[in-house]
């Protein structure tokens, strides 16, 4: 599952947030190769420690995205040229500065899927 982090946004209300969000995940769902859907993609938007010039240079990082024989290079340029001009759209005054880092699972990985199954008690 692919982890995109925004950082350096501006403050801003919650529902500009959910835009940006729906927005990220729509650029990340059409570079078709992916074979990826919404739900599939996390979207985090860290606070930064500073609160001076944000929203000036914004960064973009792809984490969590497994190496596969259709994620090429090329793949991987369209996916950062989606995601840059998905954030351009909001932010067109900003520098954008967006990063694809391509994981394999003998890195190290684990997870604990919960299936609709599973249950709580």
């Amino acid at each position: 599952m692919p982890i995109v982090k925004v950082w350096c946004l501006p403050l801003m209300e919650q529902k500009k947030l959910w835009e940006l969000k729906k927005r990220i995940k729509a650029a990340v769902v059409s570079v078709e190769e992916l074979e990826l859907r919404e739900n599939d993609i996390t979207c985090l938007f860290p606070l930064d420690m500073m609160s001076y010039e944000l929203g000036e240079e914004i960064i973009v990082e792809v984490t969590g995205f497994f190496e596969t024989a259709k994620r090429t290079v090329d793949v991987r340029t369209r996916l950062a040229r989606a995601l840059g001009q998905a954030i351009f759209f909001m932010f067109p005054e900003a520098k954008i500065e967006c990063f694809i880092y391509p994981f394999h699972p003998v890195q190290g990985f684990w997870t604990k899927r919960v299936s609709k199954i599973d249950t709580f008690a």
